[in-house]
């Protein structure tokens, strides 16, 4: 049976194996460089075999063992070397996984590449060589220390922007039963500034290192942070009065259209914002952040009335709210009523 590859065109397969555009060091180039280098003189001794040099033998064995050896050298030493600023740094961080995803990519061709080329009349041992020849092993290892670095940086950037937001949001449930504008209002906004300028930050350092998937996965991770600490004292709350409503309902349109804007990269370029790539931009908001579309509803709802939030069930607005959230902003924001309570019941039986 015909393999599907094999209806592939020569420049489908080149894409179909290429690795995503990114940014990698000079050292992890350097050392592919170096364990090519050390692969072909060890194929070139190999097919250009005579039994008058059987001093030879054992060179190509012992080359091919070079060249895995330079690549577990990366991976033992610039790591170690590099620990603080790997755990410290954004943009260290990110080199250090791109680096690790390039040459698991290497690897994982590396000995198919090289193979046919060892070996010569006569030559068992070049053959032999040819037959072992593989480095897939070592496809994991890098693959596990990219996930690594970069989960690690993460999870530190996660713990900074909870420094950064938490704090300031201590009484904000409190706040939404207030009448009037209050501290704990504008400590949202500054919390919300603060947020969005430092993930402003860290797009700026990874949107021209990371892959463009590697970037969008990250920045929704971190976005996700964020729009949980807003949106929680929010679904919470007892009582929102309809200038709490008001305010939150701006305050989480900010937080969208910040978020909407890490997105507007293209190969580490920034993209100018118009309608449509406005548009563009919260549809892969959306895609990447699993909270960026609930916030936008929760925020949508705080300005509508009763009639537009049974419509807007309707028209899906409220997909992804739960049916025990929506009730319960409903219940903290309506006055009691026979069209809340119908909504209510409504959305009980669900």
């Amino acid at each position: 049976e015909t393999s599907p590859l094999a209806n592939l065109d020569r420049d489908r397969l080149t894409e179909l194996f290429a690795l995503h555009e990114c940014s990698v060091s000079t050292t992890a180039k350097q050392i592919l460089d170096l364990c090519r280098k050390t692969l072909d003189d060890a194929s070139s001794i190999s097919s250009s075999y005579s039994s008058e040099h059987s001093s030879l033998d054992g060179v190509p064995p012992m080359l091919y063992r070079t060249s895995r050896e330079l690549l577990d050298l990366f991976r033992a030493v610039v790591p170690t070397v590099h620990a603080g600023e790997v755990g410290s740094i954004p943009r260290t961080a990110a080199v250090l996984h791109n680096d690790c995803v390039f040459l698991a990519h290497e690897a994982l061709l590396l000995g198919a590449e090289y193979k046919s080329k060892f070996g010569g009349q006569g030559n068992k041992t070049g053959l032999l060589t040819g037959e072992i020849c593989s480095f897939v092993d070592m496809v994991p290892p890098f693959r596990d220390l990219a996930t690594k670095s970069m989960g690690s940086m993460i999870e530190l950037q996660k713990g900074q922007l909870y420094e950064l937001v938490s704090p300031r949001l201590t009484d904000f449930q409190r706040a939404l039963s207030s009448n009037e504008s209050v501290t704990e209002w504008d400590d949202a906004e500054t919390a919300l500034h603060a947020s969005l300028y430092h993930l402003r930050h860290l797009s700026q350092t990874w949107s021209k290192v990371l892959s463009s998937q590697v970037y969008h996965l990250s920045m929704g991770n971190l976005m996700d942070v964020v729009l949980t600490l807003f949106l929680d004292p929010v679904l919470k709350a007892e009582d929102i009065t309809e200038v709490a409503g008001r305010f939150v309902h701006s305050l989480f349109l900010d937080l969208g259209r910040g978020g909407a804007e890490l997105f507007l990269v293209d190969g580490g370029r920034e993209v100018s914002m118009d309608n449509n790539t406005t548009q563009q931009h919260f549809r892969t908001a959306k895609k990447y952040s699993n909270l960026f579309d609930k916030s936008q509803a929760v925020g949508q709802f705080m300005t509508m009335r009763l009639e537009e939030v049974h419509r807007g069930l309707g028209e899906g607005v409220f997909r992804s709210v739960t049916a025990r959230e929506l009730m319960h902003l409903i219940g903290a924001t309506f006055e009691e009523s026979e069209k809340r309570t119908s909504l209510l019941n409504a959305l009980a039986s669900k």
